[in-house]
C-alpha cells in the first residue's frame, strides 16, 4: 500500500466514525425516548402518539422512518399499547398485528441464514443493536393481552373470545421460544468464541459475578443487579403472566367450560398461593365444575354471585414499566451496559364503588417481576456477548496501530497514518459504545383486578389516591363489561368500558 492509500484509508475511517455519530446504533433507544415518556408523564398523550407516528412514517431514503429497520417491532408495540390508552382500538390491532407478523419472519429464519449470521458477525464490530428487536417473553404474551381486549373495543365479542382463547396456548409458546432464543443466543456466543480464542479466554477471566462485582468502579452495576434479582423473585416461572391466564379463564368461564377454567384458576393459584383473590376464584370455579376443593382452601368462601354472567371486573393497569437505561461496566474495559431501571407506582389500589359497596383492586400481575426474571435468567450470556464483543473491537484497534506502526512508510506518512486511526479508531470505539436499552415502555408496571356484579343503577365510582375520582356509566347494551383504568401516572389517567354484549 503506498502512502496515499494509506492516508486515504485513514481519513476514510475518520469520516466513517463521524458519520456513524448520527445512526441508531449510537444513540441508547431509552435516551431517544426520552422526552416522550415526558410527555407520557405529564398527560400530553397527543404528543407521544405525534413521536411514535413519526417513528413510524413512510419510508424514504432521506428521513429515519424506523419502518423496515431492526427498530420498527419495538415501535410497534409502543403503538399499540398507546392506541389502546387513548381509545384508538382499532390503530392497537392494526400495529399489534404488524408486530406479530415481524416477530414471526424474525422467528422463522432459519437458524443460520446470510441475513442472520451478517447481523451477528456486525455486533462484534458495532453493539447488539445490529440485531433486529424481536420482543422479550413478557412482550410477546403482553400483546396478546392488548389485541384481546382491543378487540372488545372495536365491539368484536366473537374475535375477543377467540384470542382469549388462545391466550394458555400463547403462554406455551413464549416458554419454548425462549429455549429457542437462549439456544441460538449460546451457539452465536460459541461462533464468537471459536473464531476469537484469545478474546474468548480473556471474557472467561474477566466476567464471573466475583470479578465484576468485586470491582469498586462497578458501584452502579452491582447496586443495579441486586434490585433485579430482588424483584426478579416477584416473578412467577416460565415466564408466567398471569393477566393473560386470567383472560384465559375468564373465557373459558364465560364460554360454559369450568374445567377448563379450573386449569387456568389452578395456575393462578399456584403461582400465587397467598393472593386471597386469586383463592376465591379458584375455590368458585372448582365448585362449578364439581371438584374437591383442597384442605388448603376450606375455609375460603366462594363468590357469592356468578362470574360468567353480569358481572363488571376492573382492569388497573398501574404505573410505568421498568425500562433499561445505560450504565457503565468496567472489566476492566470499560463497555456500555442496559441495567433495569424501576418506577414507583402512582397509586396503591383503585377503590370501586357501586349499589352503596366498595370493592378494592388486588395484584394480579406484577410486570416488573416477569421481565426482571427474564434479564436475571440472560443476564450471563448477555455479559459474555457483550464483553467478547468489545475485546475484539480493541484487538482491531491495537493490530491496525501495529500493522501501522511495522509498516515502510516515511515517517511522516507513519505519523499522520498512525494519528488518523488513533483519532478514527478512538471515536469509533466511543461511538460503537452503546448499550441495547430497546424495550417496550409504555407497558404498565403491573396489572390489579377487582370484580362485582352487575350494578342496577349501570355506575361506577372510581376513587385513587389524591382525591382523584371519576364516575363511570356502563352503556344499556352490555350485560357485563371490562372496565379498564390506565394510569402510568397521576397526570395520565385513562379509563375505557369494553362490553360484553352476550352475557
Amino acid at each position: 500500500m503506498n502512502n496515499m492509500s494509506v492516508l486515504k484509508t485513514c481519513a476514510a475511517v475518520v469520516f466513517g466514525a463521524a458519520l456513524l455519530a448520527g445512526c441508531s446504533t449510537v444513540e441508547n433507544s431509552h435516551r431517544q425516548k426520552r422526552d416522550m415518556i415526558s410527555a407520557y408523564e405529564r398527560g400530553n398523550n397527543a404528543a407521544v402518539m405525534e413521536e411514535i407516528n413519526h417513528k413510524l412514517r413512510e419510508p424514504a431514503w432521506y428521513n429515519s422512518s424506523v419502518v423496515n429497520t431492526g427498530d420498527e417491532v419495538m415501535w410497534r408495540l409502543e403503538a399499540g399499547s398507546m392506541n389502546f390508552h387513548t381509545g384508538n382500538f382499532k390503530g392497537c390491532i392494526d400495529n399489534i398485528r404488524i408486530a406479530e407478523e415481524l416477530i414471526l419472519e424474525y422467528d422463522d429464519r432459519a437458524t443460520v441464514s446470510v441475513r442472520d449470521v451478517g447481523a451477528e458477525a456486525g455486533t462484534a464490530v458495532t453493539n447488539l443493536n445490529t440485531l433486529p428487536y424481536r420482543g422479550f417473553c413478557r412482550d410477546r404474551i403482553a400483546l396478546s393481552i392488548y389485541k384481546s381486549l382491543a378487540y372488545l373495543g372495536v365491539g368484536q365479542e366473537e374475535a375477543f373470545r377467540a384470542q382469549v382463547r388462545r391466550l394458555r396456548t400463547a403462554q406455551k409458546k413464549v416458554q419454548e421460544d425462549y429455549q429457542k432464543f437462549f439456544e441460538q443466543e449460546k451457539a452465536q456466543l460459541d461462533e464468537q468464541r471459536r473464531k476469537n480464542p484469545k478474546e474468548a479466554k480473556k471474557t472467561d477471566e474477566v466476567t464471573s459475578d466475583a470479578s465484576l462485582t468485586g470491582n469498586s468502579q462497578n458501584a452502579e452495576f452491582s447496586a443495579g443487579l441486586k434490585d433485579v434479582r430482588r424483584i426478579a423473585n416477584r416473578g412467577y416461572g416460565n415466564f408466567l403472566n398471569p393477566a393473560a391466564i386470567f383472560l384465559s379463564g375468564l373465557g373459558n368461564l364465560r364460554d360454559g367450560q369450568p374445567d377448563s377454567a379450573r386449569i387456568d384458576f389452578k395456575r393462578l393459584y399456584e403461582a400465587m398461593p397467598d393472593n386471597p383473590m386469586l383463592q376465591k376464584y379458584y375455590v368458585t370455579v372448582l365448585m362449578a365444575a364439581g371438584q374437591s376443593v383442597p384442605a388448603a382452601l376450606q375455609n375460603v368462601q366462594p363468590f357469592d354471585f356468578p362470574l360468567d354472567r353480569d358481572c363488571v371486573y376492573v382492569l388497573f393497569a398501574n404505573g410505568q414499566s421498568a425500562a433499561f437505561r445505560q450504565i457503565a461496566l468496567y472489566f476492566p474495559i470499560m463497555t456500555a451496559w442496559p441495567m433495569l431501571e424501576f418506577y414507583a407506582a402512582p397509586f396503591k389500589t383503585l377503590q370501586v364503588e357501586a349499589d352503596g359497596k366498595k370493592y378494592d383492586t388486588v395484584l394480579l400481575a406484577d410486570m416488573d417481576g416477569v421481565i426482571a426474571q427474564e434479564f436475571n435468567e440472560r443476564l450471563p450470556g448477555m455479559i459474555a456477548r457483550i464483553v467478547i464483543s468489545t475485546l475484539i473491537k480493541e484487538a482491531a484497534y491495537h493490530a491496525s496501530m501495529i500493522a501501522i506502526q511495522n509498516s515502510n512508510m516515511d515517517g511522516t506518512a507513519k505519523a499522520i497514518a498512525l494519528t488518523s486511526v488513533a483519532v478514527g479508531g478512538t471515536a469509533y470505539r466511543v461511538a460503537m459504545n452503546t448499550a441495547d436499552t430497546r424495550s417496550w415502555e409504555t407497558l404498565p408496571k403491573e396489572f390489579q383486578l377487582t370484580q362485582l356484579p352487575m350494578p342496577q343503577k349501570r355506575e361506577l365510582a372510581l376513587t385513587l389516591g389524591g382525591g382523584r375520582s371519576c364516575k363511570v356509566q356502563l352503556p344499556d347494551n352490555c350485560r357485563s363489561a371490562i372496565v379498564w383504568v390506565g394510569a402510568p401516572s397521576a397526570n395520565n389517567i385513562k379509563c375505557h368500558v369494553l362490553p360484553l354484549q352476550s352475557k
